[in-house]
């Protein structure tokens, strides 16, 4: 299973990877990974038209998108095109951030998962 992290090096760029979570725990329905600990979660909701300029994450997070089609970009001018079901693994809380792009004209839902 794999996640889209974005994260800023040590002079604040931004770049964007792919992280592969590994499922080490095995049972009789299938595969998971180790538990991850968060502080709870967040609901948003983006309009149509909204708009976010670059901005650095305001803390180390999980973000799935429920809806929507996106771009993401980084100071290192690297782009992602994503849609529903997607998650990242938010880890750029300093420096310029990233950019978001709304691809359609409609509401966007995410959920937002505060890491520990």
């Amino acid at each position: 299973m794999k996640l889209i992290r974005v994260y800023n090096d040590a002079d604040g760029e931004s770049h964007i990877d792919d992280v592969e979570i590994e499922l080490n725990n095995e049972g009789a329905s299938g595969r998971a990974s180790d538990m991850w600990e968060v502080e709870g979660i967040i609901f948003r909701e983006i309009i149509p038209g909204g708009s976010a300029d670059w901005h650095p994450a305001p803390r180390r997070q999980l973000a799935i998108n429920l809806s929507g089609e996106a771009e993401i970009q980084t100071t290192d001018g690297s782009k992602r095109h994503v849609g529903p079901g997607q998650i990242f693994l938010v880890e750029d809380t300093e420096g310029k951030g990233h950019l978001n792009t709304w691809l359609d004209e409609q509401v966007h839902e995410f959920v937002f998962l505060p890491l520990k």
